[in-house]
């Protein structure tokens, strides 16, 4: 059989377990990028590979989100009162909640498993990633509405309602992320991305346009107080509780 390297093709002899211990040590992953104003994606690689590994990782694969999809929990948190200015405590949490009938609890430990019992601000915790905040502030706004503000963004993948899903629990796509995210960038505008613009015959002639379809689900406000809440991820003050200030958005202050 011929086989993928990175070096290019090699013909082996391999069995059928050779070939998938083989296989199973190669990295596939894929890659998109976007323009929010236009909608149009400029890049788009589902795999090293098409002849050999046959499968879109953009659209078909979907994997946990992880801290990818902590922003859902704080974008629903401002659109429903909170500021990127209000302060929680890192400490354990506990959440008791019901999954199909069934009486449990969430008690989720930070990445270094270690509290340092701070008090930050909510700019300050989605910067640095910090889960014990992004649960309370979870049970504070409601696992279901954070479903459905991601919903809302872009996210088509079901997702399950527990705690867990700000902590990105739930399978989504790189496709659904990206296209998520843009809202933010496009001041609150949803949109459909645009892989192909026009399709034309070999003599030019137009057969098919495709235009840009947006749908505006989130204020110009709320989208910009999130590019505020992203920037604190690459801004490193000494203090948390220094990470916020007084913003104005709008003519009208935002942040305390």
């Amino acid at each position: 059989m011929t086989v993928f390297t990175w070096h290019g093709e090699q013909d082996t002899t391999f069995s059928t377990i050779d070939s998938i211990k083989y296989y199973a040590k190669i990295l596939n992953t894929g890659m998109m990028t976007l323009e929010p104003s236009t909608g149009k994606i400029k890049v788009w690689i589902g795999g090293i590979d098409h002849r050999f590994f046959n499968y879109d990782h953009v659209n078909q694969s979907r994997r946990q989100a992880g801290s990818t999809f902590k922003p859902f929990a704080y974008l629903t948190a401002l659109d429903n009162g909170f500021t990127p200015c209000d302060k929680f405590t890192d400490k354990p949490v506990s959440i008791k909640y019901k999954d199909n009938g069934e009486d449990k609890v969430w008690e989720p430990n930070n990445a270094d498993f270690h509290f340092s019992y701070r008090e930050m601000s909510l700019r300050w915790a989605m910067g640095k990633s910090v889960n014990s905040i992004t649960a309370q502030l979870t049970e504070k706004v409601g696992w279901d509405k954070i479903v459905e503000y991601a919903h809302r963004c872009g996210i088509e993948s079901p997702l399950k309602s527990v705690p867990s899903v700000s902590l990105g629990s739930n399978d989504v796509s790189v496709y659904e992320m990206v296209r998520a995210y843009s809202t933010f960038l496009n001041k609150g505008e949803k949109l459909d991305p645009l892989l192909v613009t026009k399709i034309t015959d070999q003599q030019g002639n137009v057969i098919q346009e495709f235009k840009l379809k947006t749908e505006k689900v989130l204020s110009e406000e709320t989208a910009w107080l999130m590019l505020y809440m992203f920037r604190g991820g690459w801004k490193n003050p000494a203090e948390p509780h220094r990470r916020c200030g007084n913003t104005t958005a709008f003519g009208k202050k935002t942040t305390r």
